[in-house]
């Protein structure tokens, strides 16, 4: 007996695992038949046919064809994108249904290349960082995983002396040199960031260098001289220094100042370095100016200005503007006994100008040519005519001083010239004869007379002293030495003594004195100051008593 069971669907399909992990590359595109899923169903015929289909997780990068099961790609993958999948996939067989949990990983492929964190890269490095300092850093990634992710940093040939050394995993920069920004100013580097695959990409580093301010300010030279006319107007422009500074910026800006050598403040010096007249120039008043210019950068503080110096001579030439001064006395004395052509006097006059504007020549004007001549150079004065100081006690020459200028300069300057006096003249008496009468009474210290005399010398050789020099019997009389009062010095008497003949002295005071006489005749008038004197008393007689007349001359 044969029995045939009929199938019924009581089997559903059945996945070989429930959960199945496949590893795809990325790089597959669109229809790509990824697998075959196979699901199982242990009925037969219709209940046995199987329909697949995704339920989830497909992310519209998979479908899975229902009937034969064909996992295909919709689209190209990318591991960069989504890495990993999980798909609920779902065998049925119109009844009855299982699921299998597809876990797709998409296998990375070397398909990016490095990429940098900037188009280009610009850095700022002060001049002075260290050797071996930290300077920058880069930075490259790689969408790829594994080694194809892994980056590594190089330099191309730009930086031929290995002024910058760029780590290879980190992708810092280090300096490895002393940089002068005077020398170069920036660096150009082409990086390059290459994965473990092989891709590699390449990028531009410009290293700007900042000035730092290491440099002082350097004059041309480190002496400046001019010479300039003295009347050089205020503002005008004598000599222009200049100074550079290998700095760059404010660090190579530049301020000019006289520092030293201009203590009345007659120059001034602009921002370019133009030395110009600030007040009027006086080369008598200082002919040589030695300016100490200092030059400092701008640094911005609190940044150390560096300073340097430099020497400007400037001499004042000079032009004629002064006229000669006199240094000589304005008075002198002459002996009246001076010889002729003697020098009596020199004038001395100076011009502070210089040159042949400095150079003198004398003359004189006034009406004394007769006795006075100078010298054009020299100055000297000296005596043509014979002087006598009874005829003129002074004179007063006009002395002109003139220079050689163009045109010229004088000025002029008065000098008197005081004769002195020379003992060359002797007293005179007003009268060569005096006479005179006098009572013999006259008292003791009256006043007789007074005799005159004269000198026509000066000082001591015209002061004349009196004095009796004869005939003064027993002293009676007395002189005054300076008025030439004669006087009585004693009691007179005419009885003794009836006149006088005294000779009257007069002389000067010179060293060696000259006199003159003359005589003073005194005559003494009676005065009746004497009673009768008896020659003899008494006088005796004899006579006879009985005479009646006696002779008249009985008694003489």
């Amino acid at each position: 007996v044969e029995i045939t069971l009929q199938d019924i669907n009581d089997n559903p399909p059945v996945f070989p695992n429930d959960i199945l992990d496949v590893t795809i590359e990325e790089n597959v595109g669109d229809g790509f038949k990824i697998m075959q899923l196979t699901a199982t169903d242990a009925d037969e015929g219709p209940n046995a046919l199987v329909t697949y289909t995704i339920i989830s997780g497909a992310d519209d990068s998979f479908r899975i064809d229902p009937e034969s099961g064909d996992l295909i790609a919709t689209k190209k993958l990318d591991r960069e994108r989504r890495s990993k999948y999980s798909l609920l996939v779902r065998a049925d067989d119109g009844k009855q249904s299982s699921d299998m949990r597809l876990n797709i990983t998409v296998q990375d492929i070397n398909d990016h290349t490095p990429q940098f964190s900037r188009a280009t890269y610009s850095f700022d490095i002060p001049e002075d960082m260290a050797p071996g300092s930290i300077v920058a850093a880069i930075l490259a990634s790689d969408s790829d995983s594994g080694v194809n992710g892994e980056v590594t940093y190089s330099l191309e040939e730009d930086d031929e002396d290995g002024t910058f050394l760029l780590n290879p995993v980190t992708g810092v920069f280090n300096v490895t040199r002393l940089l002068d920004y005077e020398a170069q100013q920036y660096y150009i580097l082409t990086a390059k960031a290459e994965d473990g695959g092989g891709q590699a990409s390449t990028v531009r580093v410009y290293f700007n260098v900042l000035d730092v301010n290491d440099n002082s300010p350097v004059f041309d030279t480190t002496m400046y001289s001019a010479s300039v006319s003295e009347s050089l107007p205020p503002g005008s422009s004598i000599i222009t220094v200049a100074a550079s500074d290998a700095d760059d910026g404010p660090n190579a800006q530049l301020l000019y100042k006289i520092s030293s050598g201009d203590p009345h403040g007659h120059f001034v010096i602009t921002r370019e370095g133009v030395l110009k007249t600030k007040s009027a120039l006086d080369r008598e008043t200082q002919s040589f100016y030695n300016l100490m210019i200092t030059v400092n950068d701008l640094a911005l503080p609190p940044v150390t200005r560096f300073t340097s110096t430099a020497q400007v001579s400037i001499i004042l030439l000079d032009v004629n503007d002064c006229p000669p001064t006199f240094t000589s006395q304005k008075m002198t004395y002459i002996q009246e006994n001076t010889p002729v052509d003697t020098v009596v006097f020199t004038a001395q006059a100076t011009d502070v100008d210089s040159g042949p504007n400095s150079y003198v020549e004398y003359s004189l004007r006034g009406p004394f040519g007769n006795k006075f001549s100078i010298g054009i150079i020299d100055g000297d004065v000296r005596l043509v005519g014979e002087l006598d100081r009874e005829e003129l006690s002074n004179y007063t020459l006009t002395i002109i001083a003139t220079d050689k200028g163009e045109p010229p300069l004088s000025s002029t300057m008065d000098v008197t010239m005081m004769v002195l006096d020379v003992n060359d003249n002797t007293p005179s008496f007003s009268q060569n004869i005096y006479d005179i009468e006098i009572e013999e009474n006259v008292l003791t210290g009256t006043d007789v007379i007074q005799v005159f005399a004269t000198d026509v010398d000066d000082g001591t050789n015209g002061q004349i002293r009196f004095s009796i020099a004869s005939g003064n019997t027993n002293s009676d009389f007395r002189i005054d030495s300076v008025t030439g009062v004669i006087s009585v010095a004693r009691q007179l008497d005419r009885e003794t003594h009836s006149s006088y003949s005294l000779v009257v002295q007069a002389s000067d005071r010179g060293s060696s004195p000259r006199v003159d006489r003359t005589t003073v005749n005194i005559v003494l008038l009676d005065v009746n100051d004497c009673s009768p004197v008896f020659e003899l008393s008494p006088y005796t007689i004899s006579a006879k008593e009985n005479l009646e007349n006696l002779p008249k001359n009985i008694l003489q």
